[in-house]
């Protein structure tokens, strides 16, 4: 199948990770175009979704795990402030420390406003439902078509 988804400075002196101050990861504000958080842990599947979605027009914030992708939805999930809130949630199932699913879970209370659509390469009957019990929009088993995935955004996104 043709579409399938398959330095430092020199000068400068290290700080210590335990000194340097950690920046909170937000996901930028709601203005102009659709913005989309995509969770995806292979760094290869990540650039090819975010580039469809790109040229699909959607403004794409990228996060590596789960943990990520919660730091990112803080000030909306946790906080509320649905300036920060995305238009649509692409996840993988299988992530470093808090799966799709989870994120899913953690954001059911504000998820009636945000699609969250999953994408698996395991997809066992167990996953299958429970994604269906915690709200996904759907669930994309990989490998899957490139047009089969833009038809899944056009549709969670639809008015």
């Amino acid at each position: 199948m043709s579409t399938q988804i398959a330095a430092a400075h020199a000068h400068q002196t290290p700080v210590p990770l335990a000194a340097a101050p950690r920046r909170q990861k937000r996901l930028p504000p709601r203005w102009g175009r659709q913005v989309v958080l995509l969770v995806e842990d292979d760094g290869e599947m990540c650039r090819m979704l975010a580039g469809v979605l790109r040229r699909d027009g959607y403004r794409v914030v990228e996060a590596a795990d789960g943990d990520d992708a919660l730091e990112r939805l803080g000030p909306w999930a946790l906080e509320g402030n649905l300036e920060f809130a995305p238009d649509l949630i692409v996840s993988d199932i299988r992530l470093p420390y808090f799966s799709g699913l989870e994120i899913l879970e953690g954001i059911q209370i504000a998820a009636d406003v945000v699609p969250v659509i999953l994408i698996t390469g395991f997809p066992d009957q167990e996953t299958l439902a429970k994604a269906r019990e915690l709200g996904a929009e759907c669930v994309l088993s990989k490998p899957f078509e490139l047009a089969d995935f833009r038809a899944a955004v056009r549709s969670a996104l639809a008015p």
